[in-house]
């Protein structure tokens, strides 16, 4: 399927990655969001006040490991070129007082740079055993401009709008001379709980709390 037509429910990290990937693979793409990165913060707009940091939790989940390791590869790569301005790189120890919990070089050695496990020596009190590697963190409210101009710079189209149901995408309504697209991504992140269509009860927020 090249160079068709698709559309992307939302404009926070996942929804415009999810464009610029679909860009890349030679797709026209339109997104369609209520908000855009440089609005002023709401509670209905998520990403930006998110903050993130690269940490896999897939443990033994093989899917998700492969995910996780795209994302920090692709990352990495951003972090050494055009976007080095949103990442921070830095070095994370984690202390494992279970077993169950602990990390190992299969598994974050094959995702994240420097790892090591640590010498008992080296463990906090309490802790059964614990890990160093280097990761990533996301400096969010300046990714998202950053990525909205690559996708728009390379002539990617955005819309300003709220779906009501996502069949209004599906049908058309924001697609070019208004036909209906061959693909819908939906990326509406909280929004996905509300959207018609949707309804993901799974979805909801949750406070967070930063303890410097």
């Amino acid at each position: 399927m090249a160079g068709v037509s698709v559309v992307v429910i939302g404009a926070g990290v996942v929804g415009l990655s999810t464009a610029i990937k679909a860009q890349e693979a030679g797709h026209s793409v339109t997104i369609v969001a209520e908000a855009l990165p440089g609005d002023v913060k709401s509670i209905h707009y998520t990403s930006p006040w998110a903050g993130a940091h690269h940490v896999s939790l897939a443990e033994k989940d093989a899917r998700q490991q492969k995910m996780d390791r795209e994302t920090f590869k692709t990352m990495w790569a951003l972090s050494e070129n055009e976007a080095e301005g949103c990442f921070l790189r830095l070095p994370q120890e984690e202390y494992y007082a279970e077993e169950e919990g602990r990390v190992s070089a299969d598994e974050y050695g094959k995702v994240y740079p420097d790892f090591r496990e640590l010498s008992q020596s080296e463990l906090r009190p309490g802790s059964l055993s614990g890990a160093s590697f280097t990761t990533l963190t996301i400096d969010t409210p300046v990714y998202l401009p950053y990525l909205l101009q690559r996708f728009l710079s390379k002539g990617g189209r955005a819309i300003r709008a709220k779906v009501q149901h996502v069949s209004q995408a599906i049908d058309g309504a924001f697609s070019p001379a208004n036909s209906p697209p061959e693909a819908v991504f939906v990326c509406a992140g909280l929004g996905a709980r509300s959207l018609g269509g949707v309804e993901d009860k799974d979805v909801y927020p949750i406070r967070g709390q930063i303890v410097l």
